[in-house]
């Protein structure tokens, strides 16, 4: 979708509308705006009324604007993530140095995996997402980790909205099979992707729980099938994972 020049320039006089409320340290009113802005009082005050109605600015009893709800929350939630990444990213390191497959660290992000931190296999022949890109939920062990504590409903309205394209012959294309596998993984406590996005490619993922036991991130380990057995990840690479997972989680201030 391709916004005209009318759209583009009411964005940008919102932004700058927004990073004057922000700024500031106190409270502002509709004439400062309109003097740091240099808009028209008539345009300041029309979009500051879709600001608010969306909760991005909050008009307080005086005729004074201060950030809404809406962009705390969002700035709340960056903070958080960076907070994980970084407190995540010595755990990705061990278990590359363990397994001497790919790490990767995930979020759920629009109904979709957001890769957000990764450490590479150090074999020539291995398994990669670019950091920034998104996967389905429906075919990867960190969409089933992210996912664990989801209902039914949300599980399946997630399914129905981002599909479940069939990737290989033994990926998940129903959402009676995904929930099932979700049944195990919930008992297991880590996700298995066995050879479901790539042929030959093979993943264990598990969730990261903040401090309200909400599942806030997940990692996995991906490497190719032909040399990172499910043997292998069931008795040898699980423990290791769900000792960072847990770990991390303990430092965000869950407590299972």
């Amino acid at each position: 979708m391709q916004l005209s020049g009318l759209e583009v320039q009411s964005l940008q006089r919102t932004f700058d509308i927004l990073e004057v409320v922000g700024n500031s340290v106190t409270p502002v009113s509709l004439k400062y705006i309109t003097d740091e802005t240099g808009l028209p009082k008539s345009t300041v005050y029309r979009l500051l009324s879709n600001l608010e109605k969306r909760d991005y600015v909050r008009c307080d009893s005086n005729g004074t604007y201060r950030l809404g709800i809406q962009l705390l929350m969002m700035s709340q939630r960056a903070e958080q993530n960076f907070d994980i990444k970084n407190l995540a990213r010595k755990y990705l390191l061990q278990l590359n140095a363990f397994t001497k497959e790919t790490v990767h660290l995930g979020i759920l992000a629009t109904n979709r995996v957001l890769y957000v931190d990764t450490v590479e296999s150090p074999h020539a022949l291995r398994l990669v997402a670019k950091l920034g890109t998104t996967n389905s939920v429906h075919c990867t062990a960190l969409g089933k980790a992210l996912l664990v504590k989801h209902d039914e409903a949300q599980i399946r309205e997630i399914l129905t909205s981002d599909g479940m394209e069939r990737r290989t012959e033994h990926t998940l294309c129903t959402a009676n099979d995904y929930l099932g596998e979700m049944a195990k993984v919930r008992r297991l406590g880590y996700a298995l992707d066995n050879c479901e996005s790539e042929l030959d490619g093979r993943c264990i993922g598990a969730p990261i729980y903040d401090n309200s036991g909400q599942v806030v991130a997940a990692i996995s380990i991906s490497g190719l099938a032909s040399r990172f057995s499910k043997e292998h990840i069931e008795k040898e690479v699980a423990g290791e994972l769900l000792k960072s997972t847990k770990e991390i989680s303990k430092s965000l201030g869950y407590s299972s």
